[in-house]
């Protein structure tokens, strides 16, 4: 199914960029960043498979359903929401300490330079 394989997309996405980050000589704050896209990556499997089996039970026993979950995708966006707040905190912070109080390690950003 077309929206299994989306998610499952989305979930690759964010493990890769999680293990690049975890991956290297980096400090402690990125490792932890990056082992955090993993538990929005989890919850979007899990989801997946979730909404997967709910419809193909439903089209298997030919027993009408509304599929439209409301509540779903709402809270796997807040999760997501969340991680990404916390992760540039962390690293807002990771950077304060590190370079005595300023933002200098963010000057080689190209987004911010």
């Amino acid at each position: 199914e077309r929206t299994l394989l989306n998610w499952f997309d989305l979930a690759a996405t964010l493990t890769i960029v999680g293990a690049a980050l975890q991956s290297g000589r980096n400090t402690f704050a990125v490792q932890s960043v990056g082992l955090a896209l993993s538990c929005p990556a989890a919850a979007f499997v899990l989801y997946a498979l979730r909404m997967y089996a709910l419809r193909f039970n439903s089209l298997e026993y030919k027993r009408p359903q509304n599929f439209e979950d409301q509540g779903g995708t709402l809270l796997l966006a807040l999760l997501l929401t969340v991680m990404i707040v916390t992760q540039s905190s962390v690293a807002i912070l990771a950077a304060k300490g590190s370079e005595g109080g300023s933002m200098r390690a963010f000057a080689a950003w190209p987004i911010v330079a």
